[in-house]
């Protein structure tokens, strides 16, 4: 019961219940027969900000309360605790995407904890405009997709090839993105932020761990990440019925999809904006940086080969 930290809030009008968070993670839910026909449920509720244990009967169960969905609480007058949870009316599943709730403050610590990644993103997540944070949640409110972009990695023998190496990477590309468009009135700081969060988030479903590794889904043999971002913007506009300014809707997928030197048959275009550019040089960029940093020696010198690096990585020595 210990990671369920928050104090049992009172009925005054200014106590804790009236600062609690709209919006909680389901972590756990269990449910257990009463004498009346009825279930008693329990659930534990994960929020950046309070993490709580409830507890509520039932006669009938919601087949769509799990763990990983979003809830809202229904208060039952006076919270009550009870054997270490709260007493509440029931929770309300969450089926549509709400444009102004931070998906990443109800990041469990069971899924990512290195917390220092999930404020990095928060931080990010909240500098796009409203239409630009309603698409992300609409493209993540699945939490299984949500979890696997935060847990996968980006690559099966190359850069961020680890736990949690997607969210590395895109943290990374979209910081050195942001920094690169710095003064560049040429840039659309929203487009190239949005863009860098979703460059490589189709690979959550073009990885998963087989018997050998990490290996490619039938979707990512076939498909590939760069398509299915594509595949999910489209679905997350018409289900949340997101309303995107032309010209930013034409700029993040412009510089999603184009590919330098690319033959005009495959129907890519070139980059032609300039956040199209600084996306590629900082996506570029960070694989590189995170490959030649596993691969270097400790002091100077050649290190470790990598076929991705076409040559081993060197390291200029202090000069004496």
């Amino acid at each position: 019961m210990s990671e369920y930290r928050l104090p049992i809030p009172t009925a005054a009008p200014d106590n804790a219940l009236a600062k609690l968070p709209s919006v909680f993670r389901v972590q756990s839910i269990s449910r257990l027969p009463l004498d009346n026909h009825c279930v008693l449920n329990r659930a534990g509720l994960f929020h950046e900000r309070a993490s709580l244990m409830v507890e509520w009967p039932s006669r009938k169960v919601d087949v769509r309360l799990g763990a990983g969905c979003l809830v809202s609480i229904r208060w039952l007058g006076r919270p009550v605790s009870l054997g270490g949870a709260v007493r509440i009316s029931r929770l309300v599943v969450l089926g549509r995407p709400e444009a102004s709730l931070d998906l990443f403050q109800t990041i469990p610590t069971v899924w990512v904890k290195e917390r220092t990644l999930v404020r990095r993103a928060s931080a990010l997540w909240q500098r796009l405009p409203a239409h630009f944070q309603h698409l992300f949640n609409a493209i993540f409110w699945d939490s299984r997709r949500l979890h696997r972009y935060l847990v996968g990695a980006s690559s099966l023998k190359g850069h961020h090839s680890c736990v949690h190496g997607n969210l590395w990477h895109t943290l990374e590309v979209a910081e050195q993105a942001l920094r690169m468009a710095q003064g560049q009135p040429l840039a659309c700081p929203e487009v190239l932020l949005m863009a860098a969060l979703l460059h490589d988030a189709g690979k959550a479903d073009e990885y998963r761990l087989g018997y050998s590794g990490l290996e490619l889904t039938t979707r990512g043999k076939l498909v590939g990440h760069r398509n299915t971002i594509i595949e999910w913007i489209a679905a997350a506009i018409a289900h949340a019925r997101i309303a995107l300014p032309e010209s930013h809707y034409l700029g993040l997928i412009h510089a999603l999809t184009s590919a330098r030197g690319a033959p005009d048959w495959l129907g890519l275009r070139e980059p032609c904006t300039l956040d199209a550019v600084l996306l590629s040089a900082a996506d570029r960029l960070s694989g590189q940086i995170e490959l030649m940093a596993r691969h270097s020696p400790a002091e100077s010198g050649f290190g470790r080969f990598h076929p991705h690096l076409r040559g081993r990585p060197y390291v200029v020595g202090a000069s004496l």
